[in-house]
Parts: structure tokens; C-alpha cells; sequence
């Protein structure tokens, strides 16, 4: 049991260390986490009392926390994201005009937003190496958006993909019907023979997602409503000692 929350806690360690956040910074927010997720369990009747016989913090830690308000506020989806994406569903990824009143990357990025010129945009994607502009074209050098390293956007990313990565798995473990998630793993294999597996990973992921984010945007253009979804995959390659 205690490898099993060092395999899951060691990265957030690491991140944390990288990051500059304090040990105490982190316990504060894994105390919240604590006390969110014993209300939810609990329901209305949960009091100061029973929220810490379930979580085994004291009561006048279960009191602080609950009196005082979160005010982070939930950042809106990365709107080069989302440029991407659609550049990949409508024009195939195809390089595109800089200028140009219709199926140019101005025209592209002016359907993302109205309110920031397209050059600022594209500054940004050129700045992280997602496109690269020749001659009055630009093209796409990677097939998603990776905000720049150790950025605050590339940090949400992070929190974002792997929450909902780990709910997921978790849901599997606790018995929820709709969690996905699946894996394979072996060892015992050479360094060429899993770097070959890795090739082979990448090839056939790219285009099931390319799938993916085209139909999401088709329904999304149709309809509108409540529910939203991640799909995703990884390959983790280690040389073990």
C-alpha cells in the first residue's frame, strides 16, 4: 500500500519542488480536497463533527477550512487549443495564408476570438513551437497545442489532464460503470524492443484522436449542452535499475 501513494504522490512531489510550492502549501490544499470530497460522500447533513471522524482532521481545522472561500476562479479552455483543433478538423492541419479574408489563419483565428488580433495569437503558437510562419504561410509543426514549458498554461494543462485522468482510473477501482480507462503493461523487454512499441503507440493514437477532435466538433456545432469529455493516451517508457 505505501508504494501505491508513492507511485501517485512522488510526481506531485516533484512538480511541487519544481514549481516552488512549499510542503505547506500543498497540505493546505489536499486538507481541502479532504474535506470537498467527505462532503460530497456525506451530503446536506454532513456536520463539522462527522466530516472529521471521516477525514481525521480536527474539528477546528474542518471549521476553518469550511469558513473560508476558495477564490480561485476556473480558467477559461485555451482558446490556441482550440485554434488548433479546429485548424486539424476544417483545412486537415494544411498550411494556410497569414492574410486573408476567408481560409486564412487570421480568418481561423477570428472565429476563436473576435476580441484578440490574429497576429497576437499567432505570436504565441510561434513562441511555442506549434507553428512556424514561411513566406507569408503558415504552417502547423505539431498536431496540438503544448503550452510553453513551466508555464502557468502548460501547468493547468497538466492538472486538468491527469485530474481527469486519475478520476477516471479511480472510478474503475471504486466501481463507478462509466470510467475508461485501460492499459497495458510489461517489462523484462530491451530498450529498442520498447522504444519500437512506442513508434508503434504514437502511429496509431495520432489519428484516432485526429477522429475524435474532428466528430467532437461536428457535435458541438450542431448541439450545445452540459457535458464535456477528454480522451486521451500515454506511453511510459522506463529503464528500470
Amino acid at each position: 500500500m505505501n508504494d501505491l501513494y508513492d507511485r501517485l504522490l512522488r510526481p506531485l512531489a516533484r512538480l511541487s519542488i519544481a514549481k516552488g510550492l512549499r510542503y505547506a502549501h500543498v497540505a493546505e490544499r489536499l486538507r481541502r480536497a479532504y474535506i470537498n470530497v467527505a462532503q460530497e460522500i456525506a451530503g446536506p447533513k454532513a456536520t463539522v463533527s462527522s466530516l472529521s471522524v471521516m477525514t481525521g482532521l480536527q474539528r477546528r481545522d474542518v471549521s476553518g477550512l469550511l469558513e473560508r472561500t476558495d477564490e480561485a476562479l476556473p480558467k477559461p479552455p485555451d482558446q490556441l487549443s482550440r485554434l488548433v483543433a479546429h485548424w486539424l478538423a476544417h483545412f486537415d492541419g494544411t498550411p494556410l495564408l497569414q492574410h486573408g479574408s476567408v481560409g486564412s489563419f487570421d480568418a481561423l483565428a477570428k472565429t476563436i476570438r473576435k476580441d484578440v488580433h490574429p497576429k497576437s495569437m499567432l505570436d504565441a503558437l510561434i513562441a511555442a513551437g506549434t507553428v512556424a510562419v514561411d513566406e507569408g504561410e503558415v504552417r502547423l509543426l505539431k498536431k496540438a497545442h503544448v503550452p510553453l514549458e513551466g508555464s502557468e498554461a502548460q501547468i493547468s494543462y497538466l492538472g486538468q489532464n491527469v485530474g481527469d485522468h486519475l478520476a477516471t482510473a479511480v472510478g474503475n477501482v471504486l466501481g463507478d460503470p462509466s470510467g475508461y480507462d485501460l492499459a497495458v503493461h510489461y517489462n523484462g523487454l530491451s530498450v529498442e524492443a520498447a522504444q519500437a512499441l512506442e513508434k508503434l503507440w504514437r502511429a496509431r493514437m495520432e489519428p484516432v484522436l485526429q477522429e475524435l477532435n474532428a466528430k467532437a466538433l461536428e457535435y458541438q456545432n450542431k448541439e450545445n449542452g452540459p457535458a464535456r469529455f477528454r480522451g486521451g493516451g500515454y506511453f511510459h517508457l522506463e529503464v528500470e535499475e
